[in-house]
């Protein structure tokens, strides 16, 4: 028995292909079967990818992620996320952890009087490494040793078990069951990282790490000290390549054009994953990615990976389709509440009529989508249990200028020859300062947003300033009018108003210069800080939602920022190349979640939602596990809530479906004859 702890960052049911009943038949009966058809292609799938330090061989390449090893945006293709949230209704469905449980079992009732709460994971044993080893229980284990040397005491502590088995016990500050799609995130998802660390190649570092627990959980040796030995350290000097990949697919050979990734074998769910291959292309300049799209050399683009600027989006070739997924946040516009005519809540809720949002987002182009109720719970599924009557009739500030009118006239405000004044008698002007890039897609909703403005009579100019120092100072001083910045936060769970409620209010300077108090019309007055703390930290269910409704109330009259746009995930697919469902399919939400929004892909190739557009001939073997370890019986496992994806559907090419038909129907014969001997022997 091994006890260690474990801090996880926080960000961020199976399935059966809905396939003709003769091909499912033969599924149940003989699960290896390969059915053999007559495609051309041989199921690869090619990804574009801007970076400006192309990997050259894999001779000299390193596969350590904290080295430059391949990561990030391909989390979801090299490795195998413990468990993936799914988004459409904040349940875990399994991955590596097929089978997890919380302790005690009465922990939600007793959370309050609790110190800490156990979680036990229980592995699936056919995931492997793509050298052929068994994902264990270890392995999460190293995974979050590693994590925790990027992170602060105090830890959890672990036991592991056996070798697919492990219980980690958290400070109950680290978990809540008013917060569940969060916690199960953080313990069952591992913080959304995926298992990235193989203990038998990382035991060197891991076991320095174990001997120096106590004193790291004590502040008294610091987590940097490990950094380093991280970051220096080259598994593959230790190991095969293969060896540190458990995803679908495995680093194989890399050249300065493109990076090869062969399938895994030992991937849990390989014989669901329906690509052999994956090339992702290596471009230095978007103005290179682009040409191969339109050449239609690349299948897949996803912002995780590369973004192609708005204007580039609308000229694709029309086999090209685009995805774009709303996230809970974007950008908008926040007031300096200390200047003399912007601290007045009706001329921001003015400025709230003028600007027409639909337009706004059009203008930035494809990566970008209206937000309908600003300070609203955005409508994604995900929010269903935060839009309660509370907050479904809040003020939508749809454009109307006469209202605009008549709110700068109830505070003093005059027009004269479309120009208007301001009660002291002076030109009413504003000028915002972008902080965000001068991007073509944000200049243009910038200058639409200064047009509208300008047209009802109030001129607008607007400059741009990314030297985070002179923003500083520029907050400081109080000198301007309006800030261009993001607003909203990530999902999982419940709304996250940290922008609005404590960064831009606050860190390092209060950019709105607001006290965080909002004066209601009924003259009482919430305190956003305590609500905000509420929101994150719930005593209850119903205390979480009613804190969100009553921020979102307050933040949609008060105004202190005005959300504009979404910023959209977009994914890009070749329609030739790949089947997908529509753009209104619960499954690209899948993108608001994992490392660069790639447990998309990965939920895609193991559920059947990225599919080539023909069936091919696909062998797949999993090795068979051989477990040293009797498997002890620690507790009994109850119940686990996972979540079941609609099926999805595999397009078969139509000239295949004759010999498809043929084949199956000899299998099925064949089976049937071995079926009825077999039935005959037991006689």
């Amino acid at each position: 028995m091994i006890i260690y702890s474990y801090f996880v960052i926080g960000m961020k049911a199976k399935i059966l292909y809905s396939i003709p009943l003769f091909i499912l038949l033969l599924g149940l009966i003989l699960p290896s079967v390969t059915i053999i058809t007559n495609s051309q292609t041989s199921n690869v799938l090619t990804i574009g990818w801007v970076t400006s330090s192309p990997y050259t061989s894999l001779s000299s390449y390193n596969p350590n992620i904290f080295s430059g090893g391949l990561g990030g945006a391909f989390y979801g293709l090299v490795y195998a996320y413990s468990a993936i949230l799914n988004v459409s209704n904040n349940q875990m469905l399994p991955g590596i952890v097929e089978n997890w449980t919380f302790s005690p079992s009465n922990w939600v009732q007793e959370f309050n009087s609790l110190s800490s709460v156990n979680v036990t994971l229980y592995l699936n044993p056919n995931a492997h490494w793509a050298n052929g080893q068994p994902v264990t229980a270890y392995d999460i284990l190293a995974t979050c040793l590693i994590l925790d040397m990027y992170s602060a005491p105090p830890f959890p502590n672990y036991t592991v078990i056996n070798n697919y088995t492990i219980t980690i016990s958290y400070p109950k500050d680290y978990v809540s069951p008013y917060l569940m799609p969060f916690t199960l995130l953080d313990t069952v998802g591992l913080g959304e990282v995926a298992v990235i660390t193989n203990y038998q190649v990382w035991k060197p570092i891991i076991t320095q790490i174990e001997g120096n627990w106590t004193l790291l959980q004590e502040g008294k040796v610091k987590t940097t000290v490990f950094r380093s030995m991280i970051r220096s350290f080259n598994p593959a000097l230790v190991a095969s390549i293969s060896a540190d990949y458990n995803g679908p697919f495995y680093v194989s050979q890399i050249t300065p054009s493109e990076i090869v990734l062969s399938k895994n074998p030992g991937f849990y769910a390989a014989n669901m994953v329906p690509w052999n291959k994956v090339i992702i292309y290596q471009y230095t300049s978007s103005q290179d990615l682009l040409a191969g799209v339109k050449t239609g050399e690349i299948d897949l683009l996803y912002t995780g990976a590369t973004s192609l600027p708005s204007l580039a989006l609308s000229s694709l070739p029309s086999y090209y389709k685009v995805i774009s997924i709303p996230q809970p946040g974007g950008y908008g516009l926040y007031f300096n509440l200390q200047n003399p005519w912007l601290k007045y809540v009706q001329v921001r809720q003015a400025i709230a009529y003028i600007i027409n949002r639909t337009a706004v987002a059009l203008v930035g182009g494809a990566k970008y989508s209206p937000v309908h109720v600003p300070n609203g719970i955005p409508n994604f599924s995900y929010f269903n249990e935060f839009r309660t009557p509370a907050v479904s009739n809040l003020n939508p500030y749809n454009v109307n200028l006469t209202k605009a009118a008549e709110l700068l006239e109830s505070v003093g405000f005059t027009e004269k020859n479309g120009q208007w004044y301001t009660p002291a008698g002076t030109p009413f002007t504003l000028n915002i300062t972008d902080t965000i890039s001068s991007s073509p897609g944000v200049t243009s909703m910038l200058t639409l947003i200064a047009d509208e403005l300008t047209s009802f009579g109030i001129p607008t100019t607007y400059s741009v300033s990314t030297i985070a120092s002179i923003n500083h100072q520029l907050y400081k001083s109080g000198d301007y009018g309006l800030v261009f910045q993001a607003w909203g936060g990530y999902y999982p769970g419940t709304v996250d108003w940290y922008l609005q409620l404590q960064y831009l209010s606050g860190i390092p300077y209060n950019v709105t210069h607001w006290d965080l108090l909002v004066p209601l019309p009924n003259g009482s007055v919430y305190n956003m800080s305590k609500l905000y703390i509420e929101s994150t930290a719930p005593n209850s269910t119903s205390q979480l939602i009613a804190a969100n409704d009553e921020i979102a109330y307050a933040l949609n009259y008060y105004l202190p920022v005005l959300p504009l746009v979404y910023t959209d995930y977009v994914i890009v697919y070749n329609s030739n190349v790949i089947s997908a469902p529509p753009s209104s399919s619960w499954f690209w939400e899948e993108a608001l979640y994992g490392i660069g929004g790639t447990a998309l892909l990965q939920a895609g190739f193991q559920y059947g939602y990225l599919v080539p557009t023909t069936v091919t001939t696909t062998t797949t073997s999993i090795p068979t596990v051989t477990s040293t370890t009797t498997v002890p019986v620690t507790s009994t496992v109850t119940s686990t809530t996972t979540s079941v994806i609609p099926p999805s559907t595999v397009t078969v090419s139509t000239t295949n479906v004759g010999l498809i038909v043929g084949v199956a129907v000899v299998v099925i014969i064949v089976v049937i004859i071995v079926a009825v001997l077999l039935l005959r022997r037991r006689r």
